[in-house]
């Protein structure tokens, strides 16, 4: 599964060293009481702890990031070494599955929100962090109120929110201003305004989809306009998931619509999207539909550009109140030996200074007040205006749904861009592959 949330994490050379023993059965005592398992030695010397943490960054700047806190951490805990090991993406997911199955789980790992966290929490191999949030209200108020909701299920929170992915709308106000648009507040607003820039000869977005994850992006708004969350929720869940409800339908039609219009690149499942994104950056489109993580592109194009989120059609029965996107950050390993240690490191992660440090890996800061005028163009800074004002996020599709009903439902709407099968179809065949997950789940 290729997913463009992932562009900032730029698969590198392989940075990962084995890591060491040091996770072993939990101890949910105090790390500093010696009766409770803590780090203090029978002969009264404080002992040496080494805390693992894995992730998949690994361009220079982000890896440095990443060995300055540990440094850091440190110097504050002189007798804790944070020992880091990373390595790029496609390899890290299928890599950390294996270790935390065995006895080589790290204590801390990077992890993408959603069902990508909760299958390992439902499994036992993440702990529960909720206490450590009700003990620390300062830390648990510093917090986007919307970015902690995708790390609960079960009753529970199993990450901590490091940064924001979100997906906007972009556009070009100068040919906005030149065709005399408005940015639109409905669906059929924005209908029309694709409808003139076309008329105009002026592409209205820059799209290819070629590799079907940018389709997926586009869906998981649209999916979350027009179908009712409980709803979504229960087909996110691989025991109860049916897709059976009528506003999936209709929003692959917005889908098939703007292709049917002739609003996307031509030859959109030809197209790869960065080639089709190359026409909004040059500025021969109007729009493009892009995560943050870009913004900074648009910015080094010189494009004088704003953005807006993609508005409902008339009595969509979703919730426009939602972000496109989704948290990511870290978990701590449920047979991690010191999680109060843990705890305390990726609260330095998550501080405004840690988090001002970060900005340079381009993304929305899960943390209030870390984004100003100084440190952020003015996409980023209304990117956060919407993040604060949003009630939760509608997570990337593909990695939200049971990947065998993803491996149907993307190359499907392929077929619904090129136009040989029809939203009703596709459906149907989706039923049929979450009908096949949930008999599996049942039989288990």
């Amino acid at each position: 599964m290729k997913r463009k949330i992932l562009t900032c994490m730029l698969t590198a050379a392989l940075a990962a060293s084995a890591l060491l023993a040091g996770c072993g059965g939990q101890d949910g005592g105090d790390a500093s009481d010696p009766e409770q398992g803590g780090n203090v030695s029978d002969g009264g010397e404080e002992e040496e702890i080494t805390l693992k943490l894995f992730h998949n960054w690994t361009m220079d700047t982000d890896v440095a990031y990443f060995e300055e806190a540990a440094k850091a951490f440190h110097d504050t805990h002189p007798n804790v070494t944070i020992e880091i090991a990373n390595i790029g993406d496609p390899d890290y997911s299928s890599k950390l599955k294996v270790m935390l199955g065995s006895d080589e789980a790290p204590d801390m790992f990077f992890t993408l929100s959603g069902e990508y966290l909760y299958k390992f929490q439902r499994a036992g191999s993440v702990l529960d962090l909720t206490k450590y949030y009700e003990n620390d209200s300062e830390w648990n108020d510093s917090f986007i109120a919307s970015a902690k909701v995708p790390f609960e299920t079960g009753g529970g929170i199993y990450g901590v929110p490091f940064r924001i992915i979100t997906k906007q709308m972009v556009y070009n106000k100068d040919l906005f201003e030149q065709q005399n648009v408005e940015v639109p507040t409905t669906w059929e607003e924005f209908m029309e305004v694709c409808e003139t820039f076309k008329n105009a000869g002026i592409l209205p977005q820059a799209f290819g989809d070629l590799e079907a994850w940018a389709a997926c992006h586009f869906m998981t708004t649209f999916n979350a306009l027009c179908v009712p969350d409980e709803v979504r929720k229960a087909d996110c869940d691989y025991t109860t998931c049916e897709f059976t409800d009528p506003g999936y339908v209709q929003a692959l039609y917005m889908l098939k619509d703007m292709q049917d219009k002739g609003y996307f690149t031509p030859n959109t499942n030809a197209i790869d999207f960065d080639v089709a994104r190359e026409e909004f950056l040059i500025g021969n489109a109007a729009m493009a539909y892009l995560e943050n993580i870009e913004y900074i592109d648009v910015e080094n194009a010189g494009i004088n550009a704003g953005i807006f989120s993609i508005p409902a059609p008339e009595g969509a029965a979703g919730n426009d109140k939602l972000v496109t996107g989704s948290p990511d950050g870290f978990a701590i390993s449920s047979s991690c030996k010191h999680p109060e240690l843990a705890v305390e490191f990726l609260k330095l992660l998550t501080s405004k200074e840690w988090q001002e440090k970060a900005l340079n890996m381009s993304c929305t800061s899960s943390i209030k007040g870390t984004h100003n005028s100084e440190n952020s163009n003015e996409l980023m800074l209304k990117d956060v205006e919407i993040c604060e004002n949003a009630t939760g996020f509608a997570n990337w599709m593909d990695a939200d749904i049971h990947s065998d009903i993803a491996d149907v439902y993307l190359p499907g709407m392929q077929e619904i861009i090129a136009g040989t099968v029809t939203p009703e179809e596709l459906m149907e065949k989706v039923q049929a592959a979450a009908a096949e997950v949930r008999a599996s789940a049942a039989e288990q």
